[in-house]
């Protein structure tokens, strides 16, 4: 059986829906310098001590499928998106998907944290 990585934390998910904002998910991929940067940055968080695969840990093609999971709930967004994301998907993009400074504000604290 494969290994899965823990799910995508509160903190993690606002890094991602701020870079989601900045980039169009649509029109870039995982190759994308912003992707990989904030691929790096959340396997730099120390929120997950047990990753079982390490390799695909919050890498690149992840990073870029969760940008595609908030795609779904845009209703900017003329397509489909992702089907599949989580629950918490949901909660963040109703909590920041209409309010900038506090998605900016949460990212600048939640970095600061890693300082």
């Amino acid at each position: 059986m494969a290994k899965r990585n823990p799910p995508w934390t509160r903190d993690e998910l606002i890094l991602a829906l701020d870079l989601y904002f900045k980039v169009n998910p649509a029109h870039i991929s995982s190759s994308h310098p912003d992707v990989i940067r904030l691929s790096e940055v959340l396997n730099e968080l120390p929120i997950h001590k047990v990753r079982p695969d390490s390799e695909k840990f919050r890498n690149p093609n992840s990073v870029y499928m969760k940008l595609c999971n908030f795609l779904r709930l845009d209703p900017t967004y003329h397509g489909a998106g992702l089907s599949r994301g989580s629950k918490m998907d949901i909660a963040i993009w109703d909590e920041f998907g209409n309010d900038p400074e506090q998605l900016n504000a949460s990212v600048k604290e939640i970095l600061d944290k890693t300082k």
